[in-house]
């Protein structure tokens, strides 16, 4: 992974922060975009510390805020013209609903709407290092997908379904961007990390939730090392033993049963509906 450029989001802890250490390991120039500047900093020096690559840096980047991310962008295409591997990796578990700043439920702007903008705004840098590759973090905890009341406006908000929705719109829009990017030779694939009790997804989670994790992690959970591994793999290895666009789990591709080109689509044009609130060029692709 020598010369190769790599973003992580959410790297701070978790998952991501694994993923952050493993691919640094590799010799690759690692960017963290995270929320927490205090955290993610002291997550980097630890990186630093046991694999010796200097190569590590912070950026903030708040998912939920268009202004944030659009900074984000800007900020690191002053410093690097390609980007080898955008690893969208941070995720929200929240029970409180709330409406972002372009009026999109908190949790689908974060895990998917994001991301989804993020990755637009960095197209030029991923066609710049093709063949290069999109990572997007969904999971097997996925369905319920309403394209018509994201915001659930028609629904009662429930933290476990709103959260459900967009993984089953990480794995949709995979798909989606796989097709679209195919003639650029930048890959995109989505993937679960199982179920890893030991994370921060599940902060807000009451005593009764938190024993409920615990006797489910004993049967389903696996590590943070474990579940980082896959993520670590669709980034690094030389070939993909599977399709552009596919959903993987322990370094194999499964079948995903929401695999629908035309909500799909339709999926896509919701969430560029949302984007034309701002002033972003929506036909970047």
């Amino acid at each position: 992974m020598k010369d190769k450029v790599v973003i992580i989001t959410g790297s701070n802890k978790g998952i991501g922060k694994e993923a952050a250490k493993q691919i640094a390991k590799l010799g690759a120039k690692v960017y963290m975009a995270c929320r927490s500047l205090d955290s993610a900093n002291q997550a980097k020096e630890e990186i630093i510390g046991e694999t010796g690559n200097q190569n590590v840096f912070v950026k903030h980047l708040d998912l939920a805020s268009v202004d944030s991310i659009q900074k984000f962008a800007a900020s690191f295409k002053e410093e690097e013209s390609k980007l080898d591997v955008l690893i969208n990796n941070a995720g929200l578990w929240t029970k409180t609903k709330k409406l972002t700043d372009i009026n999109v439920e908190q949790t689908f702007a974060v895990n998917v709407l994001g991301h989804h903008l993020l990755t637009q705004l960095l197209l030029d840098e991923l066609k710049n290092a093709a063949p290069s590759r999109i990572i997007n973090v969904a999971s097997h905890f996925a369905g319920g997908l309403d394209i018509d009341d994201l915001n659930f406006k028609k629904r009662n908000y429930n933290e476990s379904l709103a959260y459900k929705q967009t993984k089953q719109a990480n794995r949709m829009l995979t798909r989606e961007w796989a097709r679209r990017l195919a003639k650029d030779n930048v890959a995109v694939y989505s993937m679960t990390p199982g179920f890893i009790p030991d994370t921060e997804l599940f902060r807000e989670q009451n005593v009764a939730g938190k024993l409920l994790i615990k006797m489910f992690a004993l049967i389903e959970g696996r590590t943070i090392e474990e579940g980082a591994d896959t993520i670590v793999w669709l980034a690094t290895a030389e070939k993909i033993n599977g399709s552009n666009g596919g959903f993987y789990n322990q370094r194999k591709e499964e079948k995903c049963k929401f695999n629908n080109p035309d909500d799909e689509k339709k999926l896509w044009d919701r969430c560029e509906k949302y984007l034309d609130r701002i002033k972003v060029n929506n036909s970047v692709l």
